[in-house]
């Protein structure tokens, strides 16, 4: 009975928790309405030349994400979206994402792994790892997407925001991995009281395979023949670096 009463309160408290910050960041955003008049004068990245650049040996091909119908439902979350396929010699082929935010608290770029399963897939092996890039690391968080019908995406991603690369794999200690996305948010959003607020870049490069096979590194592959190419200005807007 002790253990029935322990879990029953331990669900009210989880609930009104999440009541509470999701009060609190309502309340945030409000308060920083005001200051979101200077953002529209922000400098729009040229992301359509940005994700039209490709390493030597890689060709764009037709796929679903070339079409209107999928960049118009990824448009609503932010200011813009651009997306491609590319493909090498070897058949291997790579789907990269570029967003871009003005408002860096209300269009932030989605922590993908939430993102992924959302849509229903099963996230598994997530982690940050450091990619070496013109003597600098990027470090860029990896998570292995799965469905029910055996495929399988590697998915490689990183976000900046205000020209500082984020981490994508914060904890606060809770098992409810969306409740600790909202406490950590709200830490972002109470900082940004009282500052400028920040414009937000996120790039994902990922590539489909079945789950009989091994593990594709073609993405990782990818951003670093990519950014390796890359001049400074254009490495310091999608990289920070």
């Amino acid at each position: 009975m002790a253990f029935i009463k322990k879990a029953i309160m331990a669900r009210k408290n989880k609930y009104i928790l999440s009541l509470l910050f999701s009060f609190l960041m309502v309340m945030s955003l409000v308060l920083i309405s005001e200051k979101e008049k200077n953002i529209y004068n922000a400098h729009q990245p040229d992301i359509e030349r940005l994700i039209g650049l490709h390493p030597d040996k890689w060709y764009p091909v037709v796929s679903e994400v070339s079409s209107p119908a999928w960049l118009g439902s990824a448009t609503s979350e932010y200011d813009m979206v651009k997306a491609r396929t590319y493909r090498n010699a070897d058949g291997q082929e790579v789907t990269i994402v570029m967003t871009w935010g003005r408002n860096g608290i209300q269009k932030a770029g989605h922590v993908q792994q939430l993102c992924y399963s959302a849509q229903g897939f099963s996230v598994s092996g997530q982690k940050n790892t450091e990619v070496p890039i013109k003597s600098k690391r990027l470090m860029v968080t990896t998570f292995v997407a799965s469905q029910l019908d055996g495929q399988i995406e590697d998915v490689f991603y990183w976000r900046i925001s205000d020209g500082k690369i984020l981490n994508n794999i914060q904890t606060t200690g809770l098992d409810d991995q969306r409740l600790s996305h909202r406490i950590l948010r709200m830490k972002e959003v109470l900082r940004y009281l009282f500052t400028n607020i920040p414009d937000n870049v996120m790039v994902r490069v990922s590539s489909r395979r079945y789950d009989s096979d091994d593990a594709s590194f073609a993405p990782l592959n990818y951003i670093k023949e990519y950014l390796e190419n890359l001049s400074s200005q254009d490495l310091k807007l999608l990289t920070g670096l």
